[in-house]
């Protein structure tokens, strides 16, 4: 059932330890300065979607089994009972079994394996079994990096782990009513806590090795020596003309689409070129470019660059500010188009490019190469190095995921699709 708990699950513990591709990304609410220092998903993105909260009605909801382990035939007693141990780190069979069901439901929706499929076909259940392990064991590398670095919560820490299970006990209107909604989560209230205590100590771990001049972090000096460098960073902005964003509305889609943000245009507009026929779409790119070529001559005349961006330009990451840019780094860290990255760094600062920047995916860009603002790099040079790092980030997790040893309880080899209720 997916409630306000699966919600939040979702939100801090699926994403909290490392999930290759989630490291630091979690809990980071972007400031009005963010749009300048993240990644090219901020500079090339597409509308915003948005996911309904909506709640599994009664007839849906199917009865949660009572948790149970059997072996052979044979029920197990599950009190401190451990399923496997991950470099050091016991997994409880409660803790196990809520990664059971999540891959459970995971498997059902990505790949329409059920568990009565592994019930014949014993090379999905070892997958199966695999992929459980392989999610614990990313969610315990920060444990281990905080365990092997002496990093330890402190009693404020603590205090916003209180808070957070207050916060997600008020949602319900008693303690039995929160206490069966984790019963439906597959989850314990100890397992409950020890989660925001992960999602926690992950911030603690991001913020002492990955960040403020931490052991894994970029220096600020040597940032700042990067940074002056005009063949490693660049500060640019663009005009990003995408390919359909000429396309024409009728009644229907037109009504209140003026008063809709950036974000939703994009939504509307994007979503009705992909309904068409190669052909359509073809002619679309075409008057996007017209379009396109029509800001860069205003552009090589000398108007206003950052009114043009204004008028023209589809980018959600330079909407409120457009003077503030976007800063690149040679090694494209931040995973911006390879075109444009190309297009930056081949200007003078203050020189606009003398022809339009293409990349199939998001059309047509009028590329100018800002000078560097050391004032903003200084004001903003600890969010910066933390996007900076990303790459570096990722790779450090993934060595630490990898070389975590893993040792498998004595029933770890009995046990069946039917073993873990």
């Amino acid at each position: 059932m997916i409630k306000k708990i699966t919600a939040m699950l979702l939100a801090l513990t699926l994403c909290a330890g490392v999930m290759a591709g989630c490291a630091d990304k979690k809990n980071d609410e972007k400031g009005a300065n963010d749009s300048t220092v993240t990644d090219a998903e901020d500079t090339t993105g597409a509308a915003d979607a948005t996911a309904s909260d909506g709640e599994t009605s009664a007839a849906e909801v199917k009865p949660t089994p009572e948790p149970s382990l059997t072996i052979d035939g044979n029920k197990i007693d599950t009190t401190d009972y451990v399923m496997l141990s991950i470099d050091g780190f016991d997994i409880s069979f409660d803790e196990f079994r809520f990664y059971y069901y999540y891959m459970l439901s995971s498997y059902e929706q990505n790949y329409g394996i059920t568990a009565e499929t592994m019930k014949t076909d014993t090379e999905a259940f070892g997958r199966f079994k695999e992929d459980i392990v392989n999610t614990i064991k990313n969610e315990l590398v920060t444990d281990k990096l905080a365990r092997d670095n002496n990093i330890e919560l402190d009693e404020e820490d603590n205090e916003i782990i209180q808070s957070n299970m207050l916060n997600a006990m008020a949602n319900y209107k008693s303690e039995n009513e929160f206490k069966d909604e984790l019963k439906r989560a597959y989850l314990t209230e100890d397992l409950y806590r020890n989660m925001f205590t992960r999602a926690q100590r992950y911030n603690k771990v991001m913020d002492v090795l990955f960040a403020n001049d931490g052991i894994y972090a970029t220096k600020h000096e040597d940032f700042l020596k990067m940074v002056e460098d005009p063949e490693q960073f660049a500060h640019e902005v663009h005009i990003m003309v995408p390919y359909y964003s000429q396309v024409e509305l009728d009644d229907s889609e037109a009504e209140g689409y003026d008063d809709k943000t950036l974000s939703q245009k994009i939504s509307v507009k994007s979503t009705k070129y992909s309904t068409m026929t190669e052909a359509e779409q073809t002619e679309q790119k075409a008057k996007a470019k017209a379009v396109a070529e029509e800001a860069l001559k205003k552009a090589k005349d000398g108007e206003d660059f950052l009114e043009l961006v204004n008028e023209y330009g589809w980018d959600i990451g330079l909407e409120q500010d457009p003077s503030k840019g976007y800063y690149m780094k040679r090694d494209n860290a931040g995973g911006y188009p390879q075109e444009l990255l190309d297009a930056a760094f081949a200007l003078e600062e203050d020189q606009v490019a003398d022809e339009l920047t293409e990349n199939t995916t998001y059309g047509y860009f009028i590329v100018k190469r800002l000078p560097v603002d050391m004032d903003f790099i200084n004001e903003n040079i600890d969010e910066m190095i933390k996007s900076n790092d990303q790459p570096a980030i990722q790779q450090k997790l993934q060595e630490v995921s990898e070389g975590m040893e893993i040792t498998y309880g004595a029933d770890w080899d009995k046990l069946t699709i039917d073993s873990i209720t």
